[in-house]
């Protein structure tokens, strides 16, 4: 998958990421350079973080979501300013992009837990998470709807262009990710 906007912490004037994974073979990443999209440098093999506490974990959302519409802001405030979070408050990260970008985020280990929310009105595309599915897993990290089961891609039977994840989508590092079902099954008992 490729993100031609996103921000690199290295000032080397890239402009964007390309991620490559393989079942069975890992997650790799490599940056896109200037603005032609020359892709440049060595492959880097990427891993999702080791955070185990969930107060301590670095969530992004949807930009279309609050945090306040999800089931964890029950149990904790977000804040986008990392230094002084109190007990209680969950680092929120700024994001740029689509669904995919979020999945990018968790398994090159920038972010712990990626939290969407299935909307009635809106359906959610096959193609804005396949790959993030396959890319999060090879970097040892989990994918599944809110009730733990996992993104069924074969469930539109028609098109195969839909997905419907019950109450919405969980993409986490893996340690934290039964933590994370459990309070949204806790806070939201019917989804």
């Amino acid at each position: 998958m490729g993100c031609p906007n996103w921000p690199e912490e290295i000032s080397d004037g890239s402009t964007g990421t390309l991620m490559l994974s393989h079942i069975g073979r890992g997650t790799w990443t490599k940056r896109l350079q200037n603005v032609s999209g020359k892709v440049t440098g060595d492959w880097t093999r990427c891993f999702v973080d080791a955070c185990v506490l969930v107060n301590k974990a670095r969530f992004c959302i949807q930009e279309s979501q609050t945090w306040e519409s999800l089931p964890l802001s029950g149990f904790f405030d977000a804040s986008i300013v990392s230094e002084d979070l109190q007990h209680k408050e969950i680092l929120l990260l700024p994001t740029c992009c689509g669904s995919l970008c979020k999945y990018l985020m968790v398994a090159s280990g920038r972010a712990s837990v990626f939290l969407l929310r299935a909307k009635t009105q809106r359906t959610i595309k096959s193609w804005d998470h396949a790959v993030g599915i396959i890319c999060v897993h090879e970097a040892g990290g989990k994918v599944t709807d809110w009730e733990g089961d996992e993104i069924n891609l074969e469930e539109d039977q028609s098109e195969r262009r839909l997905i419907f994840p019950a109450g919405g989508v969980v993409v986490s590092n893996g340690s934290l990710h039964n933590q994370i079902l459990e309070m949204i099954s806790s806070a939201s008992p019917t989804l």
